[in-house]
């Protein structure tokens, strides 16, 4: 790769009780970056872990702050991670993302030194390992953590199934990078599992909020102008859970924390009940799911692609997403 002068990094993480195998996984796929180790820190605010983790973070090169009050707050355990963050880019980087190749970091930097304009980056894939439990690898074929978030257009990364990145509008493309703009309508739910953003375009949106939630600071730059994001040509490795059950669980937790009741707060809305686009694409998810025929087209498509039989989970999902979030929305109203 070209000489380039390298912004410092800071990383920041929320943890607790992460699998020690991942976290070794994610902190050498760290450690193996060929980028100055000097331009680098890493913030780690853990909930106070019980399962060894604390002492495997302690003998790496970070900074590891516990706070145990706020096991049950990982907002505001990352408002404050980003309050110690001082270098010129921050990298949000979950216990459970693995960098894909030891250039990983000075690809995803690139899109910021070539345009002054780009706020932020991201992976267009999530990274596909054939060893991964089941429904892990059925999200990183598809590159969602949701169905629905996939069929209201609003996942960041793309299927396997398709190479060129087509959000947003294009401003250049080139072997490295998709350069884009996203409006209000087109900005899909940014900043988690391997973003990068200027820390200093950042702070102005963060204010004096005690938590920070990702998809509200993004929304609140492009309001701001900051619009212009370099989408990757690389992936990164999410491991999102072997166990549906639960997954489905924290989704509706997630949506009764973040959404149910609280919309009028909420700068980002994943689904916005004013949007007639929003409206038709999940009338659109529950005619797929309960026919199973769309999920199924896709499920083929893919399996052309990579021939793994995870992709073949897509129609349970959609449907088993469908009941969740009915039950979700049924229990909001009736209690």
């Amino acid at each position: 790769m070209k000489q380039m002068r390298y912004p410092s990094i800071s990383i920041v993480t929320v943890s607790y009780n992460t699998s020690l195998s991942i976290w070794r996984r994610t902190l050498q796929a760290l450690h193996d970056q060929d980028y100055p180790t000097s331009k680098i820190e890493h913030i780690i605010m853990d909930a106070g872990s019980t399962n060894g983790s604390l002492e495997l973070l302690r003998r790496q090169n970070a900074k590891v702050f516990v706070e145990k009050t706020l096991l049950d707050n990982p907002l505001k355990r990352m408002k404050m991670a980003l309050s110690k963050a001082k270098n010129e880019i921050i990298l949000f980087l979950e216990p459970d993302n693995i960098m894909i190749g030891k250039h990983w970091l000075r690809q995803m930097v690139l899109p910021f030194l070539n345009n002054k304009k780009v706020v932020g980056t991201f992976s267009m894939h999530n990274a596909y390992d054939p060893s991964m439990p089941a429904f892990t690898k059925y999200c990183s074929l598809f590159g969602i953590n949701d169905p629905v978030v996939y069929y209201l257009n609003k996942s960041e990364k793309l299927p396997l199934f398709e190479t060129t990145y087509k959000k947003g509008i294009l401003i250049n493309r080139n072997k490295e990078y998709t350069t884009v703009s996203f409006d209000k309508r087109s900005l899909p739910t940014l900043g988690d599992n391997g973003h990068m953003v200027r820390r200093k375009i950042l702070n102005k949106v963060i204010g004096k909020s005690p938590n920070f939630l990702h998809t509200d600071a993004f929304m609140k730059l492009l309001e701001l102008g900051h619009n212009t994001y370099g989408v990757v040509h690389n992936s990164i490795i999410h491991y999102t859970g072997s166990n549906i059950l639960s997954f489905f669980l924290r989704r509706i937790e997630y949506k009764k924390r973040d959404f149910d009741g609280a919309q009028h707060k909420r700068a980002y809305l994943v689904y916005d009940s004013r949007s007639g686009e929003d409206k038709k694409n999940l009338v659109l998810y529950v005619i797929y799911s309960l026919t199973f025929i769309q999920p199924l087209y896709l499920s083929v498509k893919g399996y052309l692609t990579v021939q793994d039989p995870a992709w073949f989970l897509h129609p349970i999902i959609c449907f088993l997403g469908l009941i969740a979030y009915g039950y979700s929305e049924i229990r909001n109203y009736c209690l």
